[in-house]
């Protein structure tokens, strides 16, 4: 690694699964190997052990919870960590982590850097707590255009820089065969084509889940070896796995498996012949050359395709504003369209690496945001 430029603190609110969690890990280690002294402080979770392999360090702090014993918390814990490691930059990557980042970056004289992953809820009161930083990065077109609406950011302080993913550990020929993935995964012989669903098992997440399984299980009936492997944790996952069992009760075979919570998804995109999802999921099932359906709870884009990159460039490939109701029928559509045309699935497969090759490498993201930082630090 190049010696030190400078030292930067990364603040997301925690670090399980989800789009987010997976861009800070992503970044945090771009920009280690540009140079920079990195660390990352949060609630924690299964992405931790990503960073520590990578020689980041990570310290606890509770910027999960609104609670305001716990923010006082998380103030001190970032405060000590500024002082302690001489840190010449925040970069805070959710509404929480930036609104306490905004107070003690203001005191130490040291620059904010705010990323908004998502469209967060606008109006009163949220629009007090949502803060813009020195400069703000939106990883989608959408998103800037919401922020600047709903929050009156200065669009002059404005980057859009998309996710990040890693293009040599998310390779088609980086973790062996598909027969080797499915026996690893423990997918039965008799099992014909497979589809992976990534994503955070949480409320309307969780139900666009359960809309998966159900189109699955009618696809069932046309091909009697198709399997859905659904990835991915959190408060309702109980609900997605009840679903699964009836499923495959009624059909007195496996269908549908629930996961849980997968570290290797690499090795679970080998597996899949088709992956549904959106957002980072999305890109990452991209990157290993799998057709890939943006598919979530606000509707579906269907495959994506030269006809639908633009838009769905400009919206971080999530079911915002769909053309299509997100359905079991609908779903089951351009599943069996794309499993009627393996020609097909090819093209898209090779379309959409290319795609993240180009516009979405994690080298890209971080040599853009680094250029964020030394404009801030004038260096």
């Amino acid at each position: 690694m190049a010696k030190s430029k400078a030292s930067v603190l990364m603040l997301p609110m925690s670090l399980d699964i989800g789009g987010a969690e997976t861009h800070v890990v992503s970044l945090s280690k771009g920009l280690k190997s540009l140079g920079w002294q990195v660390y990352v402080a949060s609630h924690g979770g299964q992405r931790v052990r990503d960073l520590e392999a990578a020689g980041i360090p990570h310290f606890y702090a509770p910027l999960h919870s609104r609670w305001p014993l716990n923010m006082a918390r998380a103030y001190r814990v970032i405060s000590r960590l500024v002082d302690t490691y001489q840190i010449d930059l925040i970069h805070a990557h959710a509404r929480i982590p930036i609104w306490i980042a905004e107070k003690l970056a203001a005191k130490r004289n040291i620059p904010l850097v705010a990323t908004y992953h998502g469209c967060f809820k606008g109006g009163f009161p949220w629009v007090f707590f949502s803060r813009q930083g020195d400069r703000t990065i939106a990883v989608s077109e959408v998103i800037r255009q919401y922020i600047i609406k709903e929050f009156r950011f200065d669009p002059g302080k404005i980057t859009v820089i998309p996710n990040g993913i890693d293009v040599e550990v998310f390779s088609p020929h980086a973790h062996g065969t598909k027969a080797e993935a499915r026996q690893a995964l423990g997918i039965p012989q008799y099992a014909g084509t497979v589809i992976a669903y990534v994503s955070r098992m949480d409320g309307v997440l969780a139900h666009a889940a359960v809309t998966a399984a159900e189109a699955v299980s009618e696809l069932s009936r046309k091909y009697p070896g198709i399997m859905l492997l659904i990835a991915g944790d959190g408060t309702e996952f109980d609900l997605v796995k009840a679903k699964a069992d009836e499923i495959n009760l009624r059909h007195d075979r496996e269908v549908v498996r629930c996961l849980g919570f997968v570290l290797d998804i690499p090795s679970l995109h080998v597996a899949a012949d088709i992956v549904l999802g959106m957002s980072r999921a999305a890109l990452e099932a991209m990157a290993m050359a799998k057709p890939v359906v943006i598919f979530g709870p606000q509707g579906a884009f269907g495959p994506v395709s030269p006809d639908n990159i633009d838009i769905l460039e400009k919206r971080n490939y999530v079911s915002l504003d769909a053309p299509y109701p997100p359905t079991a029928e609908i779903l089951y559509k351009f599943v069996d369209d794309l499993i009627q045309d393996p020609a097909k699935c090819a093209r898209l497969g090779e379309f959409g690496r290319q795609v993240v090759i180009e516009h979405h490498s994690e080298a890209s993201v971080a040599k853009a945001t680094e250029k964020i930082y030394r404009e801030l630090l004038n260096i």
